[in-house]
C-alpha cells in the first residue's frame, strides 16, 4: 500500500504545510503523534526503553558474522610507502615554511617601515620611546591600527604553511592518512540533520560505513550507506538557513521508521561495527567519522544510542595506541589542519577537490561525501592527483572559490526552473464554454532519479531491505 503524508497537526494545532515525500508501504493504521511535543515525548520514551539489555541482530546474518572471523594482515610495502610519504611531505612543508616566512617576516618589516614614516610611530621603533602619555596613546592606537594592515599581509600571502614537522597539525594530518590508507580502520561515518527551529529535533541520520574486511580484494571500495527519515519529524522541513533536501537521497532507498525504529537501527550498528566482540575484531582499528562532529556525537547520545563519551575517545590523534580507543576523524579538522580556516564548509572542499556530489543537507549524502572526503585526503595517490600537497596553489584556488562565492549567484539548471514553473501552471477545467478544451496541469520533465522512501516497522526488517 502506498500512502503520502500530505497534512499532518504541528504542536501547535495548526494544519502543517503539504510535505512531498511519498512512503510506500505506510499501512493506514501507523499513526503518530506529529510535531514538536509529540517528537519529544517520544524522545523520552526512547531513552528511557534504551536503557534495557541491548540484542545485536547484525550478527545474525551470515556475511556479517564471517566478517567477525577475519584478521587483520599488515601489508609491509603498503607501510613503508606511507611512511616515506609522510617524511617527504615534512621534509617539503619544512622548507616551504621556511621560505614563507622569511618573505613574510621582509613584507611585514617593509609594511611596518612604511607605516611609521607616513602615519608615526609603533611600539619597538626608536621614536616611541617618549613618556609622553598622550603619545603613548598615540602609538597604542597606532599599533591597533597596523595590526589590521598585518592581518591583510599575511591573508594575502602564499603559501601560509600550517602543518610541518613538531606541530600538532602535521601530526593530526599524519596519522589521519596512516589510520585510513593502511587498510586496518573502520571507518563509522556520521550526519544528523536536525530542526532549524528547534535543534533538539533530530529528522534525518545518515551512516556510510568502509569496512576494509569486506574490501581486501575491492578495486572500487565498498561502502554501506544509509538514510534514516524520523517519523515523529517527517512534516518539519527546513528552508530559512539550510536547503531541506529530505527526498534527495542519492544513495538508495531512504528508510522510515519511528523514532525508536531508529535509534534501534543506529545501536545495532554502532555495536556491530565499533564494539569488538572476538580475537580477530580487536586486531582492526575503529574511527567515528564526521564533519566538525561533536553536535553529531551529542545527538546520537540525545536521541538515546549508546556510543563512549568522549574522554573515551581519541580525538586529537596525539597516540597512536594500538586499537586502545575509538578514534574520531574529523574532515573539518583535517582541513583546517593543512589550509587555514577559509572555506571549510563540506560543499567548499568536495567542490575544491573536484569531487562530484549534489543534495547535500541530505544527511545519508552528506554521510558519504564526507566518508568520501575523509578517504580522498587520506589517499596517497589521490592527494598526488589532486596537487593537495602543492599549498600555495590549494590556498590560492580557495580564495578564488570564495571570491566568485561573493559576486555570483547559485546556479540552478534553467531546464528545471522552466520545467517546475511548467507543471505549476493550470487552467480550471470546468470552464463554461464547452466549446473551448479543457487544458490539464502540465507533467513537469525534470528527471528526479531518487529511490523514494518506504516505511518499516522495524529495525532489523529495514535493515535487511539493504542487503539485496
Amino acid at each position: 500500500m502506498k500512502r503520502s503524508i500530505s497534512r499532518a497537526m504541528t504542536s501547535s494545532g495548526s494544519v502543517a504545510k503539504r510535505t512531498s515525500l511519498q512512503i510506500r508501504s505506510l499501512p493506514d493504521t501507523v499513526s503518530v503523534n506529529h510535531g514538536t511535543h509529540g517528537y519529544k515525548n517520544a524522545s523520552r520514551a526512547v531513552v528511557s526503553k534504551n536503557r534495557s539489555k541491548r540484542t545485536n541482530w547484525v550478527d545474525e546474518f551470515e556475511q556479517f558474522a564471517r566478517l567477525r572471523r577475519v584478521t587483520y594482515e599488515s601489508d609491509e610495502r603498503l607501510a613503508k610507502a606511507i611512511e616515506d610519504y609522510l617524511k617527504q611531505i615534512g621534509s617539503d612543508y619544512r622548507k616551504m615554511n621556511n621560505v614563507s616566512t622569511k618573505l613574510l617576516n621582509e613584507k611585514l618589516q617593509q609594511a611596518k617601515m612604511q607605516w611609521v614614516e607616513e602615519n608615526g610611530p609603533l611600539p619597538g621603533t626608536e621614536s616611541s620611546s617618549s613618556s609622553i602619555e598622550s603619545q603613548d596613546v598615540d602609538i597604542k592606537h597606532n599599533q591597533k591600527l597596523f595590526q589590521k594592515v598585518a592581518a591583510q599581509i599575511k591573508d594575502e600571502h602564499y603559501p601560509m604553511v600550517h602543518a610541518f614537522p613538531g606541530n600538532t597539525n602535521f601530526e593530526y594530518l599524519c596519522n589521519c592518512i596512516r589510520l585510513v590508507s593502511n587498510r586496518k580502520t573502520i571507518l563509522f561515518s556520521l550526519d544528523i540533520e536536525a530542526f532549524e527551529r528547534d535543534n533538539n529535533v533530530v529528522t534525518e541520520i545518515g551512516i556510510s560505513i568502509y569496512d576494509p574486511r569486506e574490501n581486501v580484494h575491492s578495486l572500487v571500495p565498498v561502502k554501506r550507506n544509509y538514510h534514516l527519515v524520523i517519523f515523529e519529524s517527517l512534516h518539519l522541513r527546513n528552508k530559512k538557513f539550510v536547503c531541506d533536501s529530505k527526498d534527495c537521497y542519492i544513495l538508495g532507498e531512504s528508510l522510515v521508521l519511528d523514532l525508536q525504529g531508529c535509534v534501534e537501527f543506529v545501536q545495532a550498528l554502532v555495536d556491530y561495527y565499533m564494539i569488538p566482540q572476538t580475537k580477530e575484531d580487536r586486531s582492526w582499528s575503529r574511527a567515528f567519522v564526521g564533519h566538525n562532529l561533536h553536535g553529531d556525537l551529542k545527538w546520537l547520545r540525545m536521541l538515546g544510542v549508546n556510543i563512549p563519551n568522549d574522554n573515551q575517545m581519541d580525538f586529537s590523534l596525539t597516540n597512536l595506541r594500538e586499537n586502545k580507543q575509538t578514534y574520531v576523524l574529523d574532515t573539518e579538522k583535517l582541513y583546517r589542519s593543512c589550509y587555514g580556516n577559509f572555506g571549510g564548509n563540506l560543499g567548499r572542499i568536495l567542490r575544491l577537490f573536484r569531487i562530484p556530489h549534489a543534495f547535500l543537507h541530505n544527511a545519508g549524502n552528506d554521510a558519504h561525501y564526507t566518508l568520501q572526503l575523509l578517504m580522498c585526503m587520506c589517499d596517497i595517490s589521490f592527494r598526488k592527483h589532486a596537487s593537495m600537497d602543492e599549498l600555495e596553489v590549494i590556498q590560492r584556488r580557495i580564495k578564488w572559490w570564495l571570491s566568485r562565492e561573493k559576486i555570483e549567484p547559485k546556479v540552478l539548471p534553467i531546464s528545471y526552473v522552466l520545467s517546475v514553473n511548467e507543471s505549476l501552471q493550470s487552467v480550471p477545467s470546468n470552464n463554461n464554454n464547452n466549446n473551448l478544451p479543457s487544458r490539464k496541469r502540465s507533467k513537469a520533465i525534470v528527471q528526479t532519479e531518487f529511490g523514494g522512501a518506504r516505511w518499516f516497522d522495524s529495525a532489523r526488517i529495514a535493515f535487511e531491505s539493504t542487503l539485496g
